[in-house]
């Protein structure tokens, strides 16, 4: 992986766990409507983080490089991942 793509991940998952844990803080003041004061303010920082990465995904992260020809062949799968149509690119004993 990327150093940069590590960054990102290694942010949003701190950002996601201060978030968690001040949401839980936050809630524990009002036990008659815990529920809702941990919903209230967990998901709009959630929300923000998730989208904030998705932006610095777009931004910062550096970009797969995929021949016109490679994209074509398989637009909905990454390279190399399974082998040409999904297949697993290692032959099992019996076909070898």
């Amino acid at each position: 992986m990327d150093f940069r793509r590590g960054l990102i991940l290694a942010v949003m998952d701190i950002l996601l766990l201060s978030e968690l844990t001040f949401a839980i803080w936050y809630a524990h003041f009002e036990m008659e409507v815990v529920a809702w004061r941990f919903l209230q303010a967990f998901l709009p920082p959630v929300i923000i983080t998730i989208l904030g990465t998705r932006l610095a995904f777009r931004r910062w992260a550096p970009k797969v490089k995929v021949s016109a020809e490679e994209a074509t062949q398989q637009p909905w799968r990454p390279i190399n991942l399974f082998g040409a149509l999904g297949q697993s690119p290692n032959p099992t004993r019996r076909d070898s």
